[in-house]
């Protein structure tokens, strides 16, 4: 009796589950292996809120935890831990730094030089630097804002002292108004012509406006990051601005009178020069003029194409162009015919390694014939990408960055002795170059091996590690059920160990199947 379209449904989405779960495992640790750890003191005046069980991280990379606060002779002494193999220096530095703006507190170590000696453990980081305090922050801002006050009130007073000379000013600008009006009557026309250019301005400005504010946006996130970088500064700012205040307070008498002259010149300039600005506003009207003529003559160009006239028309009405579009069709039609002929796999898996740590992956392999197959994997690490960024010269500081990481290799196949088959890839591995071989022993077993990351780049803090070199055994335990164990990075003794997961790995006939038993119902 077969199974119910019920039955189907939920397998399917117990499955498509279980594979969301291995992918959201690839971005944090699973907390069944503990790796050893080794303990530190250090002295603060103020915690500033860092509480137990806070991380710890080493350069920026998350390495401890912190195991207990308490009261030592005036000062707050903090017990933490960090994994056995991030070492500290005699020099070390330790401060207590912020995740954002409001987030949790969290102790940050600098490892200091190798030269100063190795840290014994449970020893203590002798130098600590200060920490972010939110609250020191609003007070200082608060600070800022009372001075600004202090600025307006002066600005008010200035303006109070002289406010005839400024009534002064408004009466030119009055009058200023007024002639600015006569010329607008006599320039009507021209001016109605002036409107519809500016109409088709705006339209245009219309189209890229978005782009603007879009980028106003990401400079107004700089702004803001910048002011909180530079906070010294802008406290220094504000102070130069309350003695500017002050300067003006004595200038600005000179400057509404000076203001005062430049509106009556103003005034006597535009009632002696109506006559240019009248010849101003025509020339605009001609170029107007010349604009639309030159749109008329584009459009007929637009028309001479379509028709087929001249060079470009004959080249767009070519017989020729529609003999070779249809040979492209045909070359489509047969990539058509191979594209259904290549079998596809697609499946995902979760992997456990040692410490905790896991991978989640995704697989899509296209194979067109038996004699080869390309291979495609989607990685989630949770140990992350490590790399180098240089902040200063010569000073390097070590990241971790949790991206997916693609593998894409090609992969012929080789008949080996009694049935077996050898299967050779090579390409990416992990975002990095690497090689591989499969022992195809039979349909349920397989021995895999893979070789790459030549350049260490995930453990940029160690010298001298050689390649990582992984072997596993692949077998199928039921359907598309598979299991995976073998060891990791076998050519390095300190990091070399082993590592399993489960995965399901579907073909098109699976899928076909699948999809198949699902009765959707159209509008």
């Amino acid at each position: 009796m077969g199974l119910s379209n019920e039955i189907k449904v939920g397998i399917l989405v117990l499955l498509f589950s279980m594979g969301f779960a291995f992918l959201i495992l690839t971005f944090g640790e699973v907390p069944l292996f503990r790796p050893p750890v080794k303990t530190y003191k250090v002295y603060f005046d103020n915690v500033a809120g860092l509480g137990v069980g806070a991380e710890v991280r080493v350069a920026g990379i998350k390495s401890g935890r912190v195991r207990s606060l308490s009261l030592k002779e005036g000062r707050v002494e903090v017990l933490f831990e960090l994994d056995r193999d991030v070492a500290l220096y005699r020099d070390a530095q330790a401060e207590i730094g912020t995740l954002g703006l409001m987030g949790d507190k969290y102790l940050n170590l600098y490892p200091g030089s190798p030269q100063s000696g190795l840290l014994e453990e449970g020893g203590t980081v002798q130098k600590s630097l200060g920490y972010a305090d939110t609250d020191r922050l609003v007070k200082e801002m608060t600070n800022a804002s009372e001075s600004m006050k202090l600025m307006v009130e002066s600005f008010q007073l200035i303006l109070s002292e002289n406010r005839e000379d400024i009534r002064k000013v408004v009466q030119n600008l009055e009058a200023l108004s007024h002639n600015l009006n006569l010329i607008a009557l006599e320039n009507r026309e021209t001016l109605r012509n002036t409107l519809n250019n500016i109409n088709l301005l705006a339209y245009t400005l219309n189209k890229v406006l978005p782009q603007t504010v879009e980028s106003m946006d990401r400079l107004a996130k700089n702004l803001d990051r910048l002011a909180v970088e530079n906070r010294q500064d802008i406290r220094e700012t504000v102070t130069n601005l309350r003695e500017l205040s002050q300067e003006l307070k004595t200038t600005l008498p000179e400057l509404s009178k000076n203001l005062k002259e430049l509106s009556q010149n103003l005034n006597i300039l535009l009632v002696e020069n109506r006559q240019d600005i009248r010849s101003t506003t025509g020339n605009l009207s001609e170029l107007t003029k010349h604009l639309k003529e030159g749109t008329e003559r584009l459009n007929r160009i637009m028309a001479h194409i379509e028709r087929g006239e001249g060079t470009l028309g004959k080249l767009i009405k070519d017989e020729e162009l529609y003999k070779n579009i249809s040979s492209g069709t045909r070359v489509l039609v047969r990539a058509g015919e191979v594209a259904e002929k290549t079998s596809l796999h697609v499946g995902f898996r979760g992997e456990l390694y040692r410490g905790g740590d896991s991978k989640g992956v995704l697989t899509v392999r296209l194979q067109p014939d038996g004699e080869k197959y390309y291979f495609l994997e989607v990685v989630g690490d949770s140990r992350g990408r490590v790399y180098k960024e240089e902040v200063l010269p010569n000073q390097w500081l070590v990241r971790r960055e949790f991206k997916p990481e693609l593998t894409l290799q090609y992969a012929r196949v080789f008949p080996f002795f009694s049935g077996t088959e050898l299967v050779l890839r090579g390409g990416l591995k992990e975002s990095t170059g690497g090689v591989g071989a499969d022992l195809i022993l039979s349909e349920r077993l397989t021995m895999t091996s893979d070789f790459w990351d030549f350049g260490r780049r995930d453990r940029p803090q160690d010298r001298d590690l050689k390649p990582n070199l992984q072997v596993s055994v692949n077998y199928r335990l039921r359907g598309p059920i598979y299991a995976k164990f073998g060891g990791d990075d076998l050519l390095n003794s300190r990091l070399m160990g082993v590592f399993g997961g489960v995965g399901l790995m579907f073909t098109d006939n699976d899928l076909k199947y699948l999809l198949g038993g699902f009765r959707f119902s159209l509008p």
